[in-house]
């Protein structure tokens, strides 16, 4: 069996896979394929990886001690490095929450399950993504969970050669196939867990045997330089034209796969393979692709957190300036110095570091260990930002697997509030005033669903709300004799007016000035008939929202680790005379709220009237803010402030001197 001497063009594919990645964070619109770097990644580790264990075989001298502890010399020395930054810049930069979400990632980061818990989050092309430091760890899991299962597998297999490329080759088909049916049945699935990215490692691992298996010469006959020639066209395709949006890996990985492979077996003699990617500068960038892969995505985090998620051009230039310092540093002066230490003491050492790191992560996790921020007073921001459990205490039934039913109170005569979110965030207030007694033996009952205008034939996006929630959950519970109150509402100036291409009635937008009057109407209806079984109808109308007043976003910092909180100015009558997308301000849209609602025989429920003072709306008391986002209310506060809201739930006059 030939031995594969070092080969600087694999070193020159490591240089395009990293700039492809590193090039695309920072400027998505340059190279919008950029991410398939991680692919090409996966296929040289197969194929080196794979290198390293069939001469150990061969030798007869395998060990899976002295394997793992290559790995650990490898991968440690940049990776707690890097750790220690993220740990630094967190500590200096970030929100108490911010900063146990790194502790988790760091907790995770160092068990190798990174991919684990971005799968259970969301997907890498979400938006938040970008706000996670450690994002870019779930390559390296998977890569390490792939080599704790292929070194025992290949021990079994060696055992009977015959059977080797065979089984190989089935299971590079059977994950491929995996990962094409996953494609489609979900995306982030396949994206970041193993078994569906097995298929790329095993087919650097089959082509490492077939040189091995018959030695790989210094030539370049025509057939392999076409075969380069065709690898770097598949990159150049994939690199140009795969974009975040599309379904990845799937089918579109097999560009990136395919022509590393083709690229590789083209061999050092290919003109693009001499002259390009063994070019010294390429193979430069090669050689400190790792630490260029850990230090990057950290530092392009932490400036969006700290300034913005769209930082400007220079300021991402700065950060990928700074990237290249700290690469270089690490690779010469920490990673060759360890790696290639004769000390008994390196790996037991990088191993203790890795395990301290870990456990440094999970009191980040926990709150134990706390950001500089918390010292500052900026805690307040993040409770307030995390203050949402409207019913807190109280368990939850669902109906029709959409609608959250909550109930609260006596065995008395009932109140029944229906609507979204914003009725939700009523809910503290009416809970407070019947644990203080003042509602005797009344009791509520909230039907509700985020996102879920209450108006009957109303359909909402893709989710099956509006006729059959209204027409028979809300009026079955509405007509039962113990209930003698409706109360109705919603965040009606986000359905007819910011939101309003997303809901539609009769197949006509709440954006077209048609649906929203036969919205109108329908709600009217639903009025009218409940008023006419004898129920007392509220309707209230909509509480101020302002993406400004959102606490963390009036939190200010700089990359120097100052923090302050922005000077907001949260107008009523600015926020009465915005316009919604067919020209119709706030104000308008209340009135005509206010209009159908006294022809119905609803009495008016006005937050905007009662939380302003002097024309505004107060957002925070000090450091304590008032919003939990830029459209609720905190729990804390509406619990304490919306006392406007008491009458909806409290003994009428007549009833409290009966219990007199």
């Amino acid at each position: 069996m030939t031995i594969i001497k070092y080969r600087s063009d694999i070193d020159g594919l490591r240089a395009v896979a990293v700039l492809g990645v590193v090039i695309y964070h920072a400027f998505p619109r340059v190279i919008p394929g950029g991410f398939i770097g991680v692919d090409i990644f996966f296929v040289i580790s197969g194929y080196l990886i794979s290198g390293i264990l069939y001469k150990g075989h061969k030798a007869g001298n395998f060990s899976f001690k002295e394997f793992y502890a290559r790995r650990i010399r490898r991968l440690f020395p940049a990776l707690i490095t890097m750790l220690v930054l993220s740990f630094i810049l967190g500590h200096r930069l970030l929100l108490t929450n911010e900063f146990q979400e790194l502790g988790r990632q760091v907790a995770a980061g160092t068990l190798f399950l990174q991919n684990f818990l971005f799968w259970q989050e969301s997907g890498y092309f979400d938006k938040a993504a970008e706000l996670k430091p450690l994002l870019h760890l779930w390559s390296l899991a998977v890569e390490e969970q792939f080599y704790i299962f292929f070194p025992p597998l290949l021990i079994l297999l060696w055992k009977k050669p015959k059977f080797l490329v065979p089984v190989m080759g089935v299971l590079l088909i059977a994950t491929f196939i995996l990962n094409l049916v996953m494609s489609v049945q979900n995306g982030v699935t396949d994206f970041f867990l193993t078994p569906y990215r097995a298929w790329e490692f095993l087919g650097g691992s089959l082509l490492a045997w077939w040189h091995y298996d018959r030695g790989h010469e210094e030539d370049a006959p025509l057939y392999r330089e076409a075969m380069s020639f065709a690898g770097l066209i598949l990159l150049v395709v994939g690199l140009t034209f795969i974009h975040r949006g599309d379904p990845y890996p799937g089918w579109r990985a097999m560009l990136p796969v395919a022509g590393t492979l083709l690229l590789m077996e083209g061999g050092r003699g290919a003109w693009i393979n001499r002259k390009i990617l063994s070019n010294p500068a390429v193979v430069w960038i090669g050689l400190i692709s790792y630490p260029l892969y850990l230090f990057h995505w950290p530092l392009l985090s932490f400036v969006r957190i700290t300034l913005g998620e769209v930082p400007d051009f220079w300021m991402t230039l700065s950060a990928l300036g700074i990237t290249l310092i700290l690469s270089v540093t690490t690779f010469y002066f920490i990673e060759q110095i360890v790696r290639f230490s004769s000390s008994r003491w390196t790996v037991p050492v990088l191993i203790g570091l890795f395990a301290a790191l870990g456990m440094a992560g999970l009191l980040c996790m926990k709150g134990i260990l706390a950001p500089r921020s918390s010292s500052l007073g900026f805690d307040e921001v993040v409770a307030a930002s995390q203050d949402i459990d409207y019913f807190k205490g109280y368990s939850r039934s669902i109906v029709q697997n959409y609608y959250s039913l909550y109930k609260a109170g006596g065995s008395g005569p009932k109140t029944l509030f229906v609507g979204d979110s914003h009725m939700e965030q009523c809910a503290p207030r009416i809970l407070e005033v019947i644990d203080n007694g003042r509602a005797g033996n009344r009791g509520a009952i909230f039907l509700t669903k985020g996102g879920c205008p209450p108006i009957p034939e109303l359909f909402n996006g893709n989710k099956e709300q509006g006729k059959n929630f209204l027409t028979r959950e809300i009026l079955q519970l509405g007509l039962t004799p113990d209930v003698d109150r409706v109360v109705i509402g919603a965040n009606w100036c986000y359905y007819f007016n910011w939101g309003s291409n997303i809901c539609s009635i009769h197949d006509r937008l709440l954006c077209s000035e048609q649906g929203r009057k036969e919205a109108m109407e329908s709600l009217s209806e639903m009025i009218l008939f409940l008023r006419g079984k004898g129920k007392k109808v509220y309707l209230v109308l909509s509480f101020p929202t302002n993406n400004e007043v959102d606490p963390l976003a009036t939190v200010q910092r700089s990359l120097i680790g100052n923090f302050s909180i922005k000077k907001v100015r949260f107008s009523k009558r600015e926020f009465l005379d915005l316009k919604g997308s067919m020209s119709i301000t706030q104000q308008e849209l209340m009135n005509r709220f206010e209009v159908m609602a006294v022809e119905a025989g609803a009495e008016l429920i006005k937050p905007m009237d009662a939380l302003e003072k002097n024309g505004e709306f107060p957002w925070r008391d000090g450091m304590t803010p008032y919003f939990h986002d830029g459209a609720h209310y905190t729990a804390s506060f509406m619990r304490k402030n919306a006392m406007f809201l008491d009458k909806l739930i409290e003994l009428q006059e007549s009833q409290q001197q009966k219990q007199r």
